[in-house]
């Protein structure tokens, strides 16, 4: 019997190879060995995710970064997390390289403020933005990048917010230029989300944020306290607030940014349009 050698186009050699580095990245790691135009190919979708869990994960990157040429990762990198032991200066170092085109960017900071990694972010189209600490901290937010987020996710804390008090305060006043350029900085804000020690004072954003359609009360699995939560949700009556059950590990915003498990607000979302106001409890969904 004959045989045949089926030879596949570079085009949909790449789209196969590509389909499959993006579902898995130790596929990906896998591939990039393959030979040098598969390589070509997979290499930048390999950087496209970046996280740095542990100082000796940023030293072991920064020998990465100098092997590559420069200005390497700044157009590839499009999602990237710092973990909550890598110092501010290794940060800055990551940031400097790889941050200008990020547009998911998360802090685990444990006993730091988290938004002091901010100002380093060099990217002008950042959308979405999470955050994590066990500190009381004042959060601040570089104007700039405030005002390019739709979505952000302040968790743990508990946290005091300047720029929101600031903005309320102001728009309680009658409508000016100052009113309106203080609630300009929440503009682009549609999805929010916060933890139950944060969610009470975090409420002006209903008022500040013009376009909100998502406000999201996260809680961990079997949290004791979400049927009370959920009964203050329904007493409020803003049907945009939702109840979640939700863990932000770095491993849980890793698959979310990959698609191989839900993101916390495709599930908000999801329980919103179908008219929940919480994921669990006798009573959850508005009354129509």
């Amino acid at each position: 019997m004959p045989s045949y050698k089926v030879v596949l186009p570079d085009e949909l050699q790449r789209l196969i190879f590509e389909t499959a580095a993006r579902g898995d990245s130790n596929i990906a790691r896998q591939l990039v060995l393959v030979c040098r135009h598969v390589r070509t190919w997979i290499e930048p979708i390999l950087y496209e995710c970046i996280i740095v869990r542990s100082q000796q994960q940023a030293e072991a990157f920064f020998k990465t970064i100098a092997a590559k040429p420069q200005g390497f990762f700044g157009p590839i990198v499009n999602s990237l997390a710092i973990g909550d032991s890598v110092t501010l200066q290794q940060s800055k170092t990551v940031l400097a390289t790889c941050s200008q085109n990020v547009v998911n960017f998360a802090v685990w900071a444990n006993a730091r403020n988290p938004t002091v990694f901010l100002p380093f972010v060099r990217s002008h189209s950042a959308r979405r933005l999470s955050l994590r600490s066990t500190h009381s901290a004042e959060l601040s937010f570089p104007p700039t990048l405030l005002a390019t987020l739709t979505h952000l996710m302040v968790l743990d804390g508990p946290y005091s917010w300047f720029q929101m008090r600031e903005a309320l305060r102001k728009t309680k006043n009658a409508i000016t230029s100052e009113c309106l350029s203080a609630a300009a900085q929440f503009r682009s804000l549609t999805h929010f989300a916060t933890c139950s020690q944060n969610w009470g004072n975090t409420q002006p954003l209903l008022k500040l944020a013009a376009n909100l359609r998502y406000f999201v009360v996260i809680v961990p699995p079997q949290f004791k306290a979400a049927p009370v939560i959920a009964q203050r949700i329904q007493e409020i009556g803003d049907r945009r607030m939702v109840l979640v059950e939700y863990s932000l590990t770095i491993a849980n915003w890793e698959g979310s940014i990959r698609g191989s498990i839900p993101s916390v607000w495709e599930q908000a979302e999801k329980l919103v349009k179908d008219g929940y106001f919480a994921e669990h409890g006798d009573v959850r969904k508005w009354n129509l």
